[in-house]
């Protein structure tokens, strides 16, 4: 017994190295050859790189950044979930490769690749837990892990794709709970790995887990039924498990964002720059017609890049696993499976058909199910439910190499002459296009048909045996050796560590942190440092990110009077243009001018000095008013008053801000400036001396 055991073991350890292996080759250009990053486009650059150096800069100072001082005039950090600060693996990665200065992105890229190994470990265990053999567990892996929306998520939206790694495991330990024996522990655990979908920083890689659970919970207890009293109940009970412990572990996250979304608008990107308030649906005709998968998209089956999708929400899955699939669907019936392989595969095809009900959007009814149930209605891209038809797909795969022998019966026994000859015309065919139209037909498409047909060819031709799994693993993984991951070239502009490099703008504008606030007016806005704040410590009047403060939105949309970017304390103007002369050239550096403004507001000053130019009353409040200490959630002031007056701060006001007077809390006012909305921050002070404080104390302790 113990030899089998240290033999089980070793294979184990064997199948691990050689899925390490795998990916090693798979990531190399990111991991070893440094050619590409996952963090060139899109909101990895705009948002995932510089919230990680965000992250990463506070660890090291000391604190945990609940509160960001540096955009949009202070915001609720963790409120949009999508900074992901309460992620343990974003903590630790962060806290062993990140500096007081931030951290490399080649460091990310690793954190990126690290889970797509945890995804390809969790999907293979999935895979050999529905007993399927080693071999075809790791041609389901492979293409659940290398191929579709979950690979290409990796290069536009890290947190989504951290989050969907995590997808088997959740259902593996849902899995192991009806597979093996039903113990409560694996629905906790199940809930574990959900609520770490939450902290990773989006909500939806959450929500297509519990969908899947539901469906494999219902399923289950369904065929165990003795009524549907119990039916219900169990149901009920199991999912409850799964989501309350997911809750209690995201607890900290759940907290934030769910005080922050009662005060923000949300951006529906994409959609004509549409913003919804507090507790409002997605638009419906958004939601059904905007973000779909129409029939023509299906044709990105058949080759990555030749069909590009909107959002990379790709349904590419390799073409063997793509022919494997259409042909254990079709040939099934005709199989020896066992019992609970055959229940698995009518699971399998209700999940598959759930995912086609709603990437289809208008074109099914089954998206309004969809819109009426909470947080469901909150996503607006129906094609993100594409990983629905992922997993399936390479569940189904997985099942068609376990039964690759009988499938080889079946096609050796009864295919035609003109089947043979069908299959063996469409291997030449792609042999053609492999020599002589590659300037048309590239080889990433060229090369996965021909051996994919070739493998056709194989099953249809000679007696088959369990050998030629391995084959199949070979031609899934050229092909996906072929169809690299949504990275692009270091050598781009767009590389964050030269997109985001060190100048002197920035040099100087360090300087004036916790004094003054910047904006950018650019022509070309793919060249905006929309969140520079986050990367070093300067201070915008906007920022990057899929909400805004609705208190902040309200007063910066409020009117486009000069007066508001005075009142917001906006010094300083980041351009590539020329700018007139209500400007000031303060320098320039490559194809970006640094310009001030001729007036502003001081940070701090009384409400009487409102009317008066900046420079005119910083020199009345020299010797008056000092600034101490500025920080992201702590802020100290000199204040010496004359006469009783009221004090202003352009900073954000917002629920968690205390103020203390010579350690006295006193209360913090939003003073009324002309029609503005109410924004900033006042107290109102004594003749004397005042040591104030701000102190932002919503601070969630339990974590």
């Amino acid at each position: 017994m113990m030899v089998r055991s240290n033999d089980k073991r070793f294979l184990t350890v064997g199948i691990y190295t050689l899925l390490l292996c795998m990916s090693i080759v798979i990531l190399y250009p990111v991991v070893f050859a440094r050619e590409g990053s996952f963090f060139i486009i899109g909101d990895n650059l705009h948002q995932s790189y510089t919230f990680l150096n965000k992250l990463s800069i506070a660890l090291h100072k000391g604190y945990l950044p609940v509160w960001d001082a540096n955009t949009f005039g202070g915001k609720n950090f963790p409120g949009e979930l999508q900074a992901g600060i309460f992620y343990p693996l974003n903590i630790l990665w962060c806290l062993i490769f990140g500096t007081p200065a931030g951290i490399d992105v080649y460091y990310l890229d690793l954190l990126v690749a690290l889970h797509y190994f945890i995804c390809l470990i969790g999907m293979y265990s999935l895979a050999t837990l529905l007993q399927m053999p080693a071999v075809a567990a790791i041609g389901a892996a492979l293409t659940f892990t290398f191929t579709g929306i979950l690979a290409n998520r990796s290069g536009c939206e890290t947190n989504i794709f951290e989050g969907l790694a995590l997808l088997p495991w959740v259902i593996y330990f849902l899995c192991k709970y009806y597979w093996r024996e039903r113990r409560k522990v694996y629905l906790v655990c199940a809930g574990l790995m959900a609520g770490l979908q939450i902290l990773a920083g989006h909500l939806q890689p959450f929500f297509h887990a519990l969908l899947i659970a539901v469906i494999v919970i219902i399923f289950y207890e369904y065929r165990r039924r003795e009524n549907l009293k119990s039916f219900f109940f169990s149901a009920v009970f199991n999912f409850c498990i799964i989501l309350l412990v997911a809750i209690l572990i995201s607890l900290p996250q759940v907290y934030y964002a769910a005080e922050y979304m009662s005060r923000c608008y949300r951006e529906v990107g994409g959609a004509g720059d549409v913003y919804i308030g507090p507790h409002q649906k997605v638009p419906l005709y958004v939601y059904l017609y905007r973000f779909i998968l129409r029939p023509s998209d299906f044709e990105n089956l058949i080759g990555q890049k030749s069909i590009l999708l909107a959002d990379f929400n790709f349904v590419y899955m390799g073409i063997l696993p793509f022919f494997l699939c259409i042909l254990f669907l079709i040939k099934s019936k005709f199989l020896t499976l066992t019992d609970s392989h055959s229940d698995f595969k009518k699971l399998l095809i209700i999940i598959f058909t759930v995912g086609i009900l709603s990437v289809l959007g208008y074109l099914t009814f089954f998206p309004y199910i969809l819109y009426a149930i909470p947080f469901a209605n909150t996503v607006r891209e129906l094609s993100r439910y594409v990983i629905l038809i992922s997993f399936s797909d390479a569940l189904l795969a997985g099942l068609a190499l376990t039964y690759i022998t009988q499938l080889g019966d079946q096609l050796l026994q009864h295919s035609s002459k003109t089947n043979l000859y069908v299959v063996g015309a469409l291997a030449l065919n792609a042999l053609y296009w492999l020599l002589f139209q590659q300037k048309n037909i590239s080889l990433d498409v060229s090369v996965p048909f021909l051996f994919g047909f070739i493998f056709l060819l194989l099953l249809m031709t000679v007696p088959v045996n369990d050998y030629i799994r391995v084959l199949a693993i070979a031609f899934i993984f050229l092909d996906l050796f072929l169809n690299p991951l949504n990275y692009g070239p270091t050598n781009s502009i767009f590389y964050p560590t030269r997109f985001y490099s060190r100048n002197k703008i920035v040099n100087f504008l360090e300087s004036t942190y916790g004094k003054y606030r910047v904006t950018f007016d650019m022509d070309v806005w793919a060249m905006t440092r929309r969140n520079l704040g986050d990367v070093y410590n300067v201070q915008t009047k906007f920022g990057y990110c899929a909400t805004v403060n609705q208190s902040y939105y309200n007063f910066i949309y409020y009117s486009k009077d000069s007066e508001i970017d005075d009142l917001l304390n906006v010094r300083y103007v980041i351009t590539d243009k020329l700018l007139g002369s209500n400007f000031i050239f303060r320098d320039s550096t490559r194809y970006l001018n640094l310009y001030e403004r001729r007036n502003y507001y001081p940070r701090c000053y009384w409400k009487h000095q409102l009317g008066e130019r900046g420079t005119e009353i910083e020199g009345e409040n020299k010797g008056i008013i000092r600034q101490l200490t500025y920080a992201d959630q702590y802020q100290k002031w000199l204040i010496h008053c004359n006469s009783p007056d009221t004090l202003v701060f352009s900073e954000n006001d917002y629920p968690g801000w205390k103020c203390y007077d010579n350690q006295k809390e006193i209360t913090i006012y939003e003073p009324t400036i002309k029609n503005y909305p109410r924004l900033f921050r006042c107290i109102t002070l004594d003749k004397g001396q005042h040591i104030i404080e701000f102190t932002y104390n919503k601070v969630f302790y339990w974590f």
